[in-house]
């Protein structure tokens, strides 16, 4: 099947790959996995920061995915209930990985611009992280989803089976206190 048709084509046909995929069809698996796995290794990204665990986590998810499959309502599309179970997963992984990791190396270590700027920029991507990571967890998972991923509400609301009003509630409240917990900070200049 073709991956690279329309939005409205691929909904179409995807519970007859789900389908497919229940009845054995690993060629119908490899094409949910080809579908999904950009969008879920950046949400994955969103959340864990860190290229190698994003991997793992939705290698995980999509496994998770492939054993719980009979889960998913006949008919139902498999992309809410997928993003689903992978925020659920990436939350999860987070913690775990939180009481075990020490600092990675910043990215801007391999910068060729002035230590200055490197130093600058790695205090403004370290304080927007603490202040999305200290967010209540429901906030923070609709600001990855919408402000880092570009879901739309409608999509968001699907994805966490909340009401669409609530993600929108959700991400301007989550707004609010990033500007909050971020309006102090002044870049040097």
């Amino acid at each position: 099947m073709d991956s690279t048709g329309d939005g409205a084509a691929r909904v179409a046909d995807e519970p007859s790959l789900v389908e497919l995929v229940r009845g054995g069809d690993h060629e119908a698996f490899t094409s949910l996995v080809n579908r999904y796995w950009d969008q879920a290794f950046a949400i994955a990204y969103g959340f864990l920061q860190h290229p190698e665990d994003s991997e793992d986590l939705v290698q995980d998810a999509f496994i998770r995915a492939l054993e719980r499959l009979d889960s998913l309502g006949s008919g139902s599309p498999f992309g809410p209930w997928f993003y689903r179970l992978l925020v659920n997963a990436a939350l999860n992984r987070r913690k775990y990985l939180a009481r075990r990791r020490t600092e990675a190396v910043p990215a801007t270590a391999t910068s060729f611009e002035s230590p200055g700027v490197d130093s600058e920029r790695a205090e403004l991507r370290r304080r927007l992280w603490a202040a999305l990571k200290s967010l209540p967890q429901d906030l923070e998972t609709v600001v990855v989803l919408h402000d880092l991923e570009g879901f739309k509400h409608a999509e968001i609301a699907r994805v966490l089976d909340i009401p669409e009003g609530t993600s929108r509630s959700h991400l301007s409240k989550a707004r609010r206190l990033l500007r909050d917990r971020l309006g102090e900070y002044r870049p040097s200049g």
